[in-house]
């Protein structure tokens, strides 16, 4: 059979890695296994490979110094705002430096190049992918990807953040981690992996030295690294062609599943990954994989690719069986000895293990989450979903593998006949199971959903979300009746309601933003309307919901925003008093109405904060604020901040206060807004503030991170972008603060203005610069002309133009528009003067030229200018006019 083109090139690209001649010789006799075709193929290709190295080692010294200097980073270079320390790491495509960050913040992070050399169109598609795949992941346990850009040279590289970690196996047979806790770490992988899955993004290199693990704060913390060849489920990575080529093996061979082995086109899928997850749990308890490495290693390629496809591992308690003498060292590292370890596998273990291993992909776990599920039962010594194969598929797996000797019908059909008394025998089995399995599964749903309520009470919204999503999985995984789906619905719906209203007062409290009169539409949305419904109904509806008291602080501050419309804010009021009859909170809405600011002082300072709900108590400390009171209202926020210092809204709202009291406290007031960031840190509103806070104190480059982060996670936040544009401006960014003014949504009164004086800037440093090799003046008039049409009545910006277009050579266009300028900016004094006279000189107009110049040199003289731009100018004008001549 002919070799494929793709077959010879995997050999000789793992031929031309080995480091000599003798090695390479016996690796390609072993995989080309008699096909003289073959090897003849990959001999001549690796002769020609190692030629074309001698040539080049043959060129003269400085031509190669010249080559590497072009090709390649090193230690001690500078690619952007990173330093090269040291190389630490290489894979097929990339070369991984460790770096020191230079700016805005000074740290070590992990840099990752393409190679010189590798830069195909497929590599460097591959590559791009891998840093996409990356930014679209946000979890604790995957690297986090920080920058991204192109060498001087056009070659792409990315930032990750450096993680200075072991390979989890590594770790664990290290500080010798009983086999609960080699779980426990496992889980956090598999929560890594999941999050990626949501993504869309398959791993497909999952292996242990992909898999670190690091310590923070004392504790273990996994890092899942290197999605080098990563592929997107239902969308494109890049604009490059990705794709892997028939035939062309992807993965590492030890963690590959049977379907990433087979190469016949079926589609790679999650399944993949929990394949792979298999093998490492299996290494994580038994010290080796399923296939032994040395038989993978010495066999042919295709003998290997059979291996993984059709030969059936031994289960986790079979295999420690068979590792000899080495099995005592094992078990050491497991705190534990080989009898034991041997009865802690076998059974629930096996079952985990080898459901992952499955040949047949559909009999896997369909998600990684089921798989996380299982390995927490067994920490929690509850049921698993996993279980032995029955005898009819066992039977089926037997026959497949032994169809000869099964020739005979009348054998079959005993061992049918077998079989069916075997899976008639289990079904009894299996209902009871199935019982068991769903009462531990209504038990489990009650617990977490308590657990929901508890850190929802405690003010943890979005703890409190998580943990009822996990009770939908639970329900998910089976067990769970329509009574119990109902309630769940309730709850979520309770959450998303919670959620949406603090959303609305945030928007309230940041004015920037829109949406601040959204409340009518999500009590209507909650199935309340308040405008149909009586005070007493309305009321009446949200005392039957568990979250009334934030529904009831809600209407407080709805009815607080609506006093200027008497009636409504009447209604308002009644009918949070009635969904909430707390005496001690009603009395606070009674003094809140009579704006009675001296009662309300002395109830802030004698009432228990204990006693009362965050949602009132932040309500309070806002109330105290608008009296005028600031001593008072930040006096009580930081009470209530000893009794609740990780709540959110209690730490923006001391952010709040300490940035607006007289004499503000610039930095307790980032403090706190830095808590709040770190309590909430999907949340926009606190970064924005913690953005301004930071300007205020003149921390720049920490500013305009914190806006980028909002920008990021609210893309709808119109002031950021004006800030984030105008810091940009400031430090000279201009190209980026038009891009960031460009995305500016809707709801900034003056971002058109804003806008047009960015381009105009841009455009003057285009066309205007000293250095005439830094000039752009076909952009610069492009830039120029956007500007005049936003705001046609502003002189600067015609002046700009006009320049524009006398350095684009454009002379007659360039009088039309600098003569508009004289018109707006009589008597039109300044460089827009300059270039009017040269551009009539231009035109062959040398009276209106020279007089042109006479008017703004005199002034020049006249005023003792000092503008060091316009003496330039004024000396390119006497240049072309040939004015020093003349006097």
């Amino acid at each position: 059979m002919k070799p494929t083109v793709h077959q010879i090139e995997s050999i000789l690209a793992a031929a031309v890695e080995l480091g000599s001649e003798a090695e390479r010789h016996q690796f390609v006799e072993r995989v080309c296994a008699g096909d003289v075709n073959l090897r003849r193929r990959v001999d001549e290709l690796i002769d020609n490979h190692f030629r074309a190295g001698n040539f080049l080692e043959s060129l003269a010294p400085d031509f190669l110094a010249t080559v590497e200097e072009l090709a390649g980073a090193r230690s001690g270079s500078v690619i952007g705002a990173y330093k090269l320390l040291e190389q630490i790491g290489e894979g097929g495509f990339g070369v991984v430096f460790l770096a020191e960050q230079q700016q805005p913040v000074r740290r070590k992070v992990a840099l990752k190049v393409i190679k010189p050399g590798m830069d195909t169109r497929q590599v460097v598609a591959r590559f791009e992918a891998e840093r996409q795949a990356l930014a679209l992941m946000d979890h604790p346990n995957i690297a986090h990807i920080l920058d991204g850009g192109e060498t001087a040279s056009g070659r792409p590289y990315f930032v990750m953040e450096l993680v200075r970690g072991i390979p989890i196996t590594r770790f664990c047979d290290e500080n010798h981690l009983p086999v609960r806790e080699r779980l426990e770490l496992f889980v956090a992988v598999c929560q890594a992996v999941q999050h990626a899955h949501q993504k869309g993004i398959i791993h497909r290199d999952l292996k242990p030295s992909n898999i670190l693990v690091t310590e923070q704060d004392g504790r273990p913390l996994v890092k899942v690294i290197d999605f080098g060849i990563a592929k997107a489920l239902g969308q494109q990575l890049t604009e490059k062609t990705l794709y892997t080529n028939f035939a062309q093996l992807i993965g590492t061979p030890l963690y590959m599943s049977p379907e990433q082995a087979q190469m016949s086109g079926l589609d790679i899928d999650t399944r993949s990954d929990i394949y792979s997850l298999g093998v490492l749990l299996y290494e994580l308890l038994t010290g080796t994989t399923p296939f032994d490495k040395e038989r993978l290693r010495v066999v042919g390629y295709d003998e290997m690719r059979r291996i993984i496809r059709e030969e059936e591992p031994p289960r986790p308690s079979t295999r420690l069986s068979t590792l000899g003498q080495a099995v005592a060292t094992v078990s050491a590292n497991r705190q534990s000895d080989p009898r034991r370890l041997s009865q802690l596998f076998r059974g629930e273990l096996d079952w985990i293990v080898m459901k992952c291993l499955e040949k047949d992909r559909n009999r896997r776990y369909e998600t990684t989450n089921g798989l996380t599920r299982d390995i927490q039962h067994y920490l929690h010594d509850e049921p698993v979903q996993a279980c032995p194969p029955s005898a009819w598929y066992r039977f089926r797996k037997f026959a497949r593998r032994n169809k000869r000797a099964l020739a005979t019908s009348a054998l079959l059909g005993l061992v049918l006949l077998a079989a069916c008394g075997a899976v008639a025998g289990s079904i009894g089995w299996a209902m009871r199971d199935r019982e068991a399995r769903r009462a531990v599964v209504v038990a489990r749903f009650e617990q977490v959903l308590q657990e929901s309520e508890r850190l929802y009470w405690e003010g943890r919204l979005p703890e409190a979300t998580a943990a009822a999503r996990k009770a939908r999985e639970l329900l998910d995984s089976g067990g769970g009746g329509e009574e119990l789906q109902r309630q769940l619905r309730d709850w979520l719906a309770d959450l998303d309601m919670v959620a949406r209203l603090e959303d609305i007062r945030l928007r309230w409290q940041d004015w920037v933003r829109p949406g601040a009169l959204e409340y009518p539409e999500a009590f209507r949305s909650y199935g309340i309307d308040m405008d149909a419904l009586a005070p007493a109904e309305a009321a009446a509806r949200i005392v039957a919901r568990p979250i009334r008291v934030d529904l009831a602080a809600a209407l407080d501050l709805w009815a607080w925003r609506s006093r200027h419309a008497p009636a409504r804010w009447q209604r308002l009021r009644e009918a949070a008093a009635a969904s909430d009859p707390d005496p001690v909170r009603n009395r606070i809405r009674e003094v809140v109405a009579r704006q009675d600011w001296a009662t309300l002082r002395r109830l802030a300072e004698s009432i228990d904060v204990g006693a009362l709900p965050l949602s009132m108590l932040d309500l309070l400390g806002e109330r105290l604020w608008e009296s005028g009171d600031q001593t008072s209202a930040i006096t009580f926020l930081r009470r209530v901040h000893q009794r609740y210092p990780g709540d959110f809204r209690i730490n923006l709202a001391l952010g709040h206060a300490l940035f607006g009291a007289t004499p503000r406290s610039l930095e307790d007031a980032i403090r706190y807004y830095t808590a709040a960031v770190a309590v909430r840190p999907e949340s926009a509103v606190a970064y924005y503030h913690l953005g301004y806070a930071l300007f205020r104190k003149g921390r720049v480059d920490e500013s305009i991170a914190a806006y980028r982060r909002v920008i990021a996670l609210d893309p709808q936040y119109p002031s950021a972008h004006q800030k984030l544009s105008g810091l940009l401006s400031m430090k000279g960014q201009l190209d980026e603060a038009i891009a960031v003014c460009r995305a500016t949504p809707p709801g900034w009164s003056d971002n058109g203005e804003r806008l047009a004086r960015l381009l105009n800037d841009r455009a003057w440093q285009l066309s205007s610069h000293a250095d005439p090799r830094a000039r752009n003046p076909s952009y610069a008039a492009d830039l120029a002309s956007e500007a005049v049409t936003r705001q046609p009545t502003n002189g600067a910006y015609w002046e700009t133009l006009g320049v524009a277009r006398y350095r684009a050579g454009q002379w007659k266009e360039a009088v039309e528009v600098l003569e508009r300028w004289a018109e707006l900016n009589a008597p039109g004094h300044g460089a827009g003067s300059f270039f009017l006279a040269m551009a009539y000189h231009r035109l062959g107009k040398e009276k209106k030229a020279r007089t042109r110049y006479d008017g703004v040199a005199r002034w020049m003289d006249q005023a003792q200018s000092q503008n060091e731009q316009l003496r330039r100018f004024r000396t390119e004008a006497e240049e072309l006019l040939g004015l020093k001549k003349m006097k």
